[in-house]
């Protein structure tokens, strides 16, 4: 039986970043066990950034409607 369809489908996306910022978050990411980054590390270190880059933006969004106007 084939695996069902995940909701949210992933999208492949290139971008070219600089070695030393790669470099930075390969040590982040190593996995002594595995020797190496694990599969998916990447993905989802960039998910959670990005989540929480836009969970920050809509809380600021908020608190500024909840500011009283002047």
């Amino acid at each position: 039986m084939p695996r069902p369809r995940k909701i949210d489908r992933p999208v492949e996306k290139n971008i070219s970043l600089p070695t030393s910022t790669v470099a930075r978050v390969e040590l982040e990411l190593f996995s002594e066990l595995e020797g190496k980054v694990p599969f998916g590390a990447w993905q989802k270190f960039l998910v959670e950034l990005i989540d929480e880059h836009f969970a920050r933006r809509d809380r600021e969004a908020l608190l500024k409607k909840q500011e009283p106007e002047t």
